[in-house]
């Protein structure tokens, strides 16, 4: 038997109804109805479907942090735990934006106003693998908080042309993993990059 709660199993059907139907076309009834649970229930966890919405959108957003913190706390050394983070990132990133493709407008929003506690977390996440990198002699930049930083909105910019296969166009998979890891390694001041310049 499953440990979800109550309040888990009401936003995974919503998330549900609201992939399938739209956001419009669902009522805090059909939730219910779709939950098993009586309307009292759910409008005690939640007062509205842009309520239900958006704690879905949150739980999205943890399993994001949830994967990539698992990447920062594995035991690959820190060039490769850099890059591994970032490749996470991006297709839990088009993962999530394809399951909800059908909420696109009002997914973009609710999203741009959750990531801001994500995004604190990932420049931290950065940070710590270019400290540790830097620390062993790995990377050499000179600020692992301005290249965290660096590195975190370079990512936010390349999001939409990753999720939407621009990045890939006339590339394969590869070859993009390849020229990232390169660009990467090169500016964090990796030492083997530059050994081999």
């Amino acid at each position: 038997m499953s440990n979800i709660t109550t309040r888990e199993l009401i936003i995974k059907v919503a998330r549900k109804l609201f992939q399938q139907q739209g956001i419009g076309n669902i009522t805090m009834s059909d939730i219910a109805e779709a939950a098993n649970k009586s309307r009292r229930t759910v409008y005690t966890y939640f007062q509205s479907k842009e309520e239900l919405l958006e704690a879905s959108i949150e739980m999205e957003v943890k399993k994001i942090s949830t994967a990539c913190t698992r990447v920062v706390m594995s035991a690959l050394p820190p060039d490769r735990k850099i890059i591994k983070l970032i490749f996470v990132r991006l297709q839990s990133t088009r993962s999530i934006v394809r399951r909800n493709s059908c909420l696109h407008s009002d997914y973009t929003l609710i999203v741009e106003h959750i990531r801001k506690s994500f995004d604190a977390k990932e420049i931290a996440l950065f940070r710590h693998i270019i400290a540790e990198g830097k620390q062993m002699g790995i990377f050499s930049t000179e600020s692992p908080d301005l290249a965290a930083r660096f590195l975190h909105f370079c990512l936010k910019g390349i999001e939409i042309p990753f999720i939407n296969g621009i990045m890939s166009r006339n590339n394969d998979d590869k070859f993009v993993h390849d020229f990232t890891e390169r660009v990467v390694l090169s500016a964090l001041g990796h030492t083997e990059t530059l050994k081999n310049q």
